[in-house]
């Protein structure tokens, strides 16, 4: 019984291709952790859901590099090439590590996966998913939820941000969603996302042998 289980997993893998069910990107602040963890998990705890930022900052904590301020600036002509890249690759060879380790399972990926400081291939290998998702919402939304938060973490200081600031970051989101959408991201609702998933779910539940 457990071989033939073992092979119908096989088969399963082999049918629907990655164990990747989705990837949600979407702009900070527009409430993908909250997606994932009140409505993906609750409805679907089987599921592996991973925040692409845990592996960023465990591949910082692994080479020595001080939080993300090596790459302040952002701008890959300001950044050691070297270490960008050898960043990259840990991130990289992390993903590859976690998606082997659960590839008999359901996996749902969340967070951005294009290094824009780094030069030549910068977006993770995030193995096919079956699903590319950009959470859509009003981009004032989430540019009000990310000042919030940055004010909560102070990183205003003392100051308070100005109405330049707040239209820097609707600018950012606006051309940061017109790349991922002409990417093959399909901008979708929390519930156009779940109806998604259960196609997949519950089609592999109709599968599996009496």
């Amino acid at each position: 019984m457990k071989l033939l289980l073992e092979n119908w997993r096989e088969y399963l893998r082999e049918e629907q291709g990655s164990s990747v069910i989705a990837h949600l990107v979407g702009q900070a602040g527009s409430g993908k952790t909250y997606f994932i963890e009140n409505t993906l998990l609750k409805k679907y705890p089987e599921i592996i859901a991973k925040d692409l930022d845990d592996f960023d900052d465990a591949a910082d904590k692994a080479l020595g590099l001080d939080g993300k301020t090596w790459r302040q600036s952002g701008d890959s002509s300001q950044i050691d090439q070297r270490v960008a890249r050898k960043h990259f690759d840990t991130v990289q060879g992390m993903v590859n590590q976690f998606l082997s380790a659960n590839q008999d399972k359901k996996v749902f990926l969340a967070g951005m996966s294009v290094f824009p400081w780094v030069e030549g291939n910068n977006e993770l290998d995030l193995g096919s998913p079956m699903f590319k998702f950009y959470l859509d919402i009003d981009p004032q939304v989430s540019a009000k939820r990310r000042i919030a938060r940055d004010v909560e973490k102070g990183l205003y200081g003392d100051e308070k941000p100005t109405e330049e600031e707040f239209q820097n970051e609707l600018k950012w989101a606006a051309d940061e969603k017109a790349q991922l959408l002409s990417a093959g991201y399909k901008s979708t609702t929390p519930e156009e996302i779940v109806k998604a998933v259960d196609g997949v779910m519950q089609g592999e539940q109709n599968e599996t042998p009496t």
